[in-house]
């Protein structure tokens, strides 16, 4: 593989020397603008209809295109580290936990992620596969990051923040483009774009990344090597004055290994065993836009989604359609409403193995739900916001997500305070799925083992949280902009494992059973701040500061009641730091520098870690750019997630890899 991106490389160079000198299609770059300017970038994230950041009464971070390329971020998650409030913790070459204001796990289940419109969160567990969640890094236009509850819009698992990842228009990706990666990761994105007449555009992208194992522990290899392979499409439509249409579309396969520890009903009970996780599937969406005149305006999105996943102790299969209409009224004088309706259903194939099981090998279920906010311009300065989520599910039955914000704006000023209520829905692994969590020699005669299991959980409800924030930006000159946010969190009915009463069962062999049931009996509070300082110190050189803090309190049974019910405590880091130094030292040199530190993680057994990143561009003619990128510069290896006892967590090691862009 690094052979032939070398050889990519040495293609691309010698193209473009033969190429007529013209400008790049990109658009303006974010740090020509100042940070007042910045903070009157366009969201749609916070209220589902465009707005300024500055306007947004709630905690928002955008990052931009730009910022992406210059933090040398080769994957989402890796961008996502830019964004305040964030944690990102690597657990191997193809996995990452990411949580927003604690609860941080691999399979993290408070967090809504969106690509264009489209969920990505996976019901079999209500979490993301991140090592699928993936596109041509050049063609995202900004990624929108809530901190705190988005769900009387975004609906169920929006609980402790929204990601929505949002890509350019057609329009601006015109002409092709090829990126090459070599190093410590290889990788090649190629794209297209052309047009359909003078209004409506198109584009085609393909990627390839390959991802060399990690180092255990221990120092061995994780095994954990990742391949895949993307494809996908997009236009643009402009059917006339009033009428928009976008069409998209995208496939993958990727494969990536694990080491497993897998228990099993006979000596020696429990093995290590090397699987391979192959994922692929595919999805279709279809936007309509329809600009009704006075403000008003209707939106109707749909989209279906195939993904098939394979692994040694379960095979899943889904499809899932989504139906979403958004109506934002004309304006009513103080009132600005919008309101929507959706419906969702999925379906499921499993194919079991030893370890997990279920009574059914189909699984379906249905959402039905309805939104509605209005934004009240009380005075020249105040506004009120209120308005709520209404959902139907096959569950939890009917869920209501309702929140208020009131915002004050004046003298380059901003302050507003929010009360939000959220809900988690129950994954269908809680519900439905019985897991084998290890097994050993039979503790009674006629025994031929003792099994720790987790059985189906029918009556777990809602995980519920209500949140309490206030925020305060300032634009203490046309060069310094401050972004603040404060928030209280009370969860209630959180996901305990919960020992059962054991007992003899005869089916599939006659053992000796101690069951494990998920219940709602934890509740927790959390505090925190998040603050973010932007400086623009000269034309050509700007430098960002922000920090987070998160105080994490559990209640739950003590043991034997319940296992490690506040262990959610140290799994997030209480401090969290970075610093930015973005500095265009020439018109065709610009020098990019990051410096993370992240708290303990006392669950783990992890230490605080400080982390450098550093980025050299060269753009060697206006069609050609060269990068080079390290990554974790400081450490050989640091640990980021994890226990030492899991043998697919493994240590980060530094990084260094060159990146060639070229574009007409």
């Amino acid at each position: 593989m690094i052979r032939w991106c070398g050889a990519c490389l040495l293609l691309m160079t010698g193209l473009v020397m033969r190429a007529p000198i013209a400008h790049a299609d990109d658009a303006v770059d974010p740090y020509e603008l100042s940070p007042e300017q910045l903070f009157h970038a366009t969201v749609i994230s916070a209220s589902r209809v465009p707005e300024d950041v500055w306007e947004a009464p709630t905690a928002i971070y955008v990052i931009s295109a730009s910022d992406i390329e210059r933090a040398g971020a080769t994957s989402i998650p890796e961008a996502l580290r830019l964004a305040p409030g964030v944690d990102v913790a690597r657990i191997n070459s193809s996995g990452w936990a990411i949580s927003i204001r604690g609860f941080n796990s691999a399979l993290a289940n408070k967090l809504l992620v969106l690509i264009d419109g489209r969920e990505t969160y996976d019901p079999l567990f209500s979490g993301v596969y991140w090592d699928v969640q993936d596109t041509a890094i050049e063609d995202i236009d900004r990624i929108e990051v809530i901190r705190g509850p988005g769900a009387s819009l975004w609906g169920a698992n929006a609980v402790n923040g929204v990601i929505n990842i949002i890509t350019k228009r057609a329009a601006d990706t015109q002409g092709p483009m090829v990126s090459a990666t070599a190093g410590t990761e290889q990788g090649l994105t190629a794209r297209y774009g052309g047009a359909f007449g003078s209004n409506s555009h198109w584009r085609i992208y393909g990627r390839a990344l390959d991802r060399d194992s990690g180092e255990t522990l221990s120092g061995g290899d994780d095994n954990s090597e990742w391949q895949a392979l993307r494809g996908g499409f997009r236009a643009d439509f402009s059917l006339d004055n009033r009428n928009e249409l976008t069409v998209q579309g995208d496939i993958y396969h990727s494969e990536t290994g694990q080491l497993r520890l897998v228990p099993s009903f006979s000596a020696p009970f429990s093995s290590f065993q090397q699987e391979t996780i192959t994922a692929q599937g595919g999805n279709v969406l279809a936007r309509w836009t329809h600009d009704m005149g006075g403000d008003g305006r209707l939106i109707a999105q749909s989209y279906v989604d195939f993904t098939q996943r394979e692994q040694a102790f379960l095979e899943d299969r889904r499809t899932t359609f989504d139906l979403d209409i958004q109506y934002d009224f004309p304006s009513l004088g103080a009132h600005d409403v919008i309101a929507g309706v959706r419906y969702r259903s999925t379906s499921d194939d499993v194919t079991e193995g030893e370890v997990i099981t279920s009574d059914a090998d189909t699984h379906r279920s249905q959402l039905l739900s309805a939104f509605v906010q209005d934004q009240i311009t009380l005075s020249q300065a105040w506004r009120l916001t209120v308005g709520s989520k209404f959902d139907d599910n096959d569950y939890t039955g009917f869920e209501i997500q309702p929140s208020a914000r009131l915002q004050w704006m004046g003298n380059g000023q901003m302050a507003w305070a929010a009360v939000s209520r959220a809900v988690r829905s129950p994954s269908e692994l809680e519900r439905q799925f019985n897991i084998l969590f290890a097994a050993g020699p039979p503790i009674v005669p006629m025994t031929e083992a003792t099994t720790i299991e987790l059985v189906p959980s029918p009556q777990f409800d809602s995980e519920v949280l209500v949140a309490y924030e206030l925020g305060y930006r300032r634009q203490w000159t046309p060069d310094v902009a401050m972004d603040l946010a404060l928030f209280h969190n009370e969860y209630d009915g959180l996901s305990t494992l919960t020992p059962l009463q054991a007992g003899i069962a005869l089916d599939p062999t006659r053992f000796v059973l101690i069951p494990i049931a998920i219940t709602n009996s934890t509740s927790a509070h959390t505090d925190g701040a998040e603050i973010l300082i932007d400086w623009r110190v000269r034309d050509d050189l700007n430098i960002s500061a922000s920090y987070s803090f998160l105080n994490i309190d559990m209640n739950g049974p003590p043991m034997p009641q319940a296992i490690d019910s506040e262990i959610a405590e140290g799994q997030s880091p209480r401090n969290q730091a970075s610093l930015r130094v973005r500095w265009d030292a020439t018109d065709r040199m610009s020098v990019d520098g990051t410096l993370y530190y992240v708290d303990s993680l006392p669950a783990f057994q992890i230490e605080s870690y400080v982390r450098f990143d550093l980025r050299l561009a060269w753009r060697l003619s206006d069609h050609l750019q060269f990068e080079l990128v390290g990554q974790n510069l400081l450490d050989d290896t640091h640990r980021e997630f994890g226990a030492p006892s899991d043998a697919n967590a493994a240590v980060i090691e530094r990084s260094v890899f060159g990146r060639l862009s070229w574009r007409l």
